[in-house]
């Protein structure tokens, strides 16, 4: 393992007329940005149902006024002039890092016609009302023509941007900058085999994990005394954040790590939804509220890819949140809320019950061998749908049929089926991400047990600051100053293997199920 960097403070030269000028283009930018975002998090949280369509023209005119701030020729000849010059002692990592981010973007603006920008923003905004019915009647064909639009929004957009390979790579390095089809084949390909052969073994053993501490009636005022508490203790900062419900958790950032936002999704006989959903958001905000205020209001302000972004969730709900450590230390949490739960199950009990392994219809809900195939599931099909090879139309019977083949169920209905991801209403390219979350996680959890050779009897003390405060001079403080790989290498030493998630994985269930190790 490379020499991690010591703690630093992210400054931009000021001093310097360029970056200046720069730096007075851009964080007006990222103004609009936040407003979008934050019309985004009303949307999901607080307006009125009949406001949408409303909204979706708001959206679509901030976009295309950021769409057109954005491509200013000016923007272009600031970034002629500053690149030749960034090797030079002047100049700051963060210098660095804004030239180069705003290039990308820049770039990928450019290349796309305003029509389609304002027309893409406008389509969004109305799919996700469309799925919110389509949800409400369980019919997946109020939401099908928003999806077919979508599609071809993407189509169009993977087009103008440009590919070697295929459509879908364009899609993909929009969210894990070059990524490709074929990288992520590759990576997946040992973590499939790892996920089946687990579930084998578990079948074939017989053994099984006791859960009902975490089914039964838990009420909605107790669940969020709880995550709020749990949040706490993992280090959210409540006075430059917030709390409140969506149908699908998600966290936002409004610019700065001074406001950011999550939400959570509760069920009244399952306590590990709104839990788990809890220390996944908190992972992402703790990302965004750690980012150095010197780079706020800038395109650096926020996580550097979504592969890195989902690391950190994963980190704290799974190597972190599920937990018999973890538990050990915050028991007491569990206690205050559900003192039934505390008095009648052991630590031991309550944290292998949150290891459980069932498949499972719901992703979000899915346990840590199972999830990567529904992962795996989206990634063909929405490849399928945007290289030609799927039509919405078919999409339905196609989902069921990959939910058979790999987890050997079938949907009951399309809320449970293919309306159950709020993703395909603006985007497509995003899931992959979510594995690549799990295999940065897992490297990371080695490297910090490298570190912290004390990791878990730290957690059973009750301590979590420690790792917070090594992920924030690590990981988080930079933002997007520097690319995926390079935080990854910085932070354990080598780019991405694969190979630390099948042994996390492996072992951890060899432990929660007493497997015979092989």
């Amino acid at each position: 393992m490379s020499n991690l960097k010591t703690s630093t403070t992210l400054e931009f030269t000021h001093s310097h007329p360029h970056i200046n000028a720069l730096l007075a283009l851009i964080q007006p930018l990222e103004d609009l940005a936040s407003l979008l975002a934050l019309g985004g998090w009303d949307q999901q949280t607080a307006m009125p149902r009949n406001a949408g369509e409303t909204r979706a023209q708001q959206f679509a005119t901030l976009q295309g006024i950021y769409h057109e701030r954005l491509t200013s020729p000016k923007i272009g000849e600031l970034l002629a002039e500053l690149e030749p010059i960034m090797h030079e002692e002047t100049f700051q990592d963060a210098d660095r890092g804004l030239v180069r981010q705003v290039r990308r973007t820049y770039d990928q603006a450019t290349k796309l016609p305003p029509e389609l920008v304002v027309e893409a923003t406008l389509v969004s905004s109305l799919s996700l009302e469309a799925w919110l019915k389509a949800r409400d009647k369980q019919d997946f064909s109020i939401f099908a023509p928003f999806l077919e639009r979508t599609v071809a929004i993407q189509r169009e957009i993977a087009d103008h941007l440009g590919y070697t390979e295929t459509r879908y790579d364009a899609l993909l390095d929009q969210f894990e900058p070059g990524l490709t089809s074929r990288q992520v084949e590759e990576w997946f390909a040992p973590v499939r085999t790892a996920s089946t052969v687990l579930l084998k073994r578990i079948n074939e053993h017989g053994s099984t994990i006791d859960t009902a501490c975490v089914h039964g009636d838990f009420s909605l005022k107790a669940q969020e005394q709880l995550c709020e508490s749990v949040l706490k203790v993992m280090g959210y900062d409540l006075q430059s954040g917030q709390i409140t419900r969506s149908v699908h958790p998600f966290t936002t950032s409004l610019g700065s790590p001074s406001d950011v936002r999550l939400t959570v999704r509760y069920d009244d006989h399952y306590l590990p939804m709104s839990l788990m959903a809890a220390m996944h958001e908190g992972g992402h905000a703790l990302y965004e509220q750690g980012v150095a205020p010197g780079i706020a209001r800038t395109l650096l302000a926020h996580g550097t890819s979504l592969g890195i972004h989902e690391s950190q969730s994963r980190l704290w709900e799974n190597v972190v949140g599920r937990s018999a450590a973890f538990w050990q230390g915050q028991y007491h949490l569990l206690r205050a809320s559900f003192p039934e739960i505390a008095e009648q199950y052991s630590v031991e009990t309550f944290a292998r019950a949150l290891n459980h392994v069932q498949p499972s219809l719901i992703r979000v809900e899915a346990d840590e061998v199972t999830y990567n195939l529904h992962i795996l599931i989206r990634f063909e099909l929405e490849k399928d749908l945007i290289n030609g090879n799927l039509t919405v139309a078919d999409l339905p019977a196609a989902w069921n049929a990959k939910y058979q083949e790999y987890l050997g169920l079938t949907p009951a209905n399309d809320v449970d089926g293919v309306l159950q991801d709020v993703h395909w209403t603006s985007n497509i390219g995003y899931f992959p991400t979510y594995t690549l979350g799990n295999l940065y996680a897992a490297q990371i959890s080695y490297t910090l047990r490298t570190v912290f050779p004390d990791f878990d009897q730290r957690l059973a003390n009750g301590e979590t600051s420690f790792l917070r405060e090594w992920l924030r001079e690590n990981i988080h403080q930079y933002g997007a100053s520097l690319l995926p790989d390079e935080v990854i290498k910085q932070a354990t030493g080598e780019s991405l293997n694969p190979q630390y998630f099948v042994r996390y994985l492996t072992e951890k269930i060899e432990r929660a199920y007493d497997l015979p190790q092989e």
